[in-house]
């Protein structure tokens, strides 16, 4: 299967996140900040890319934004407990292809990932 980047300061949050993907045969990397998500996304090539909104120092709006500028192609999932309407809408707007609520629950997590067209 493909490989996923799970972007979140809350690591409790995110080791879930990337269980719950393992556990369905995705290859995942985690990382706590933006520049430290920039960094791998330059490195390593992902399928998919879940982007907390609210990241220390910067957020992740712009992470978004600098990482469609190396990966154009990257699918993304941000996901925020602070999503609000022109959040949402600027998001879309930078590219991300969904927009979950937190705390979310696994089935949204897979409806998320399993609703763009699979090229994993």
């Amino acid at each position: 299967m493909g490989r996923v980047l799970v972007v979140d300061d809350n690591r409790d949050l995110g080791e879930l996140t990337s269980e719950i993907l393992e556990e369905r045969g995705f290859k995942v990397n985690i990382a706590y900040d933006g520049e430290s998500a920039l960094a791998r996304i330059k490195q390593e090539p992902y399928d998919l890319m879940i982007l907390d909104y609210k990241l220390p120092r910067m957020s992740g709006l712009t992470v978004l934004e600098r990482t469609l500028r190396i990966r154009p192609n990257l699918k993304t999932i941000m996901i925020s407990a602070f999503g609000d309407d022109s959040t949402r809408t600027r998001a879309k707007e930078l590219g991300a292809y969904a927009f979950l609520d937190k705390p979310f629950t696994e089935l949204s997590l897979n409806n998320g990932y399993t609703l763009w067209p699979r090229q994993v």
